[in-house]
């Protein structure tokens, strides 16, 4: 297959680019000048500064188009300005991939378009899948935009899939700060605070799942096995052989992080892969522990 991956440079976006380099024709959008390797091309791109005909004639001709783009919702103080690059990033992006498809020669037909679990309601305690509840925070609303930019294709004739994405482990990422953390001697959770995770590995499996199937709608992307953070941070205490952890109140991380320390630090999903395994999907990495050490051992 012929397919374009927008933001696959990035850290989940290395991991799907080096597993389909091996029996695909790649086209990777990136904001960096790489040379071109063998079945991938590099192409720069500027969604801000750049005619929307660029983008048309580059994907003309490809069968699917993976989007990955998004500024990082962890590096740094959720500032208006902060947060306002953070939404832009997502919405923007994937209205000039939408526009691009429609101006094309010969569309893609078919967009697999990132989005993640923040979609969904906080806290609730129920286990939410691909038809529950939609939140009202922040980054409920972001996914909300986010995903209306991507099924705007569907009135093109493309087939739309959306990725809501949990917590993702690997060599990179949430990994090594919470490892850090605990190496310090330290954790920060909450009681009864669910995490929903996916390692490294099933999420690009899943994401070439479904461009292989040609699958479209909302996908979980998280393990069938979720962790609560309590349990998360003793099995990362064992494997750092951490006797104790002093776990650092909330109110401090509250008054240093703010909304920020709400949603991404306090907020408890149970989040279930309902979709991704009523469609035959079968998660190879679902055992917290044997992901964390496979990835912490590799450093």
């Amino acid at each position: 297959m012929k397919i374009i991956v927008a933001g696959g440079t990035g850290f989940i976006g290395r991991k799907l680019v080096q597993d389909l380099s091996s029996e695909n024709e790649l086209l990777v959008l990136t904001r960096k000048n790489l040379e071109n390797q063998d079945n991938i091309r590099y192409l720069k791109w500027d969604i801000f500064n750049q005619d929307i005909t660029f983008l048309s004639e580059a994907i003309s001709g490809y069968d699917s188009i993976i989007n990955l783009t998004g500024e990082s919702i962890s590096n740094k103080r959720w500032s208006n300005k902060e947060k306002d690059l953070i939404l832009k990033s997502r919405v923007m992006s994937t209205r000039y991939i939408v526009d691009a498809i429609d101006k094309a020669n010969e569309r893609p037909k078919m967009l697999i378009n990132s989005s993640a679990v923040g979609y969904y309601k906080k806290n609730t305690g129920e286990a939410l899948d691909e038809n529950s509840g939609i939140g009202t925070d922040f980054l409920s609303r972001t996914c909300i935009m986010w995903e209306n930019e991507a099924l705007k294709a569907v009135k093109l004739g493309v087939n739309v899939a959306i990725i809501r994405t949990g917590i993702v482990i690997g060599r990179g990422g949430l990994l090594p700060r919470l490892d850090k953390l605990v190496k310090s001697g330290f954790s920060a959770y909450k009681e009864d605070q669910w995490l929903p995770w996916i390692d490294l590995q099933d999420l690009s499996d899943l994401f070439r799942f479904i461009v292989y199937k040609k699958l479209g709608g909302p996908f979980n992307a998280v393990s069938p096995n979720p962790v609560k953070m309590d349990n998360l941070f003793k099995t990362l205490a064992e494997i750092e052989n951490k006797r104790r952890l002093i776990k650092i109140p909330g109110l401090a991380i509250n008054l240093f992080l703010g909304e920020m320390a709400k949603l991404l630090i306090f907020s408890s999903q149970l989040v279930v892969p309902k979709k991704a395994l009523e469609s035959g999907f079968s998660f190879k990495n679902a055992d917290i522990k044997e992901s964390l050490l496979k990835y912490l051992k590799a450093r």
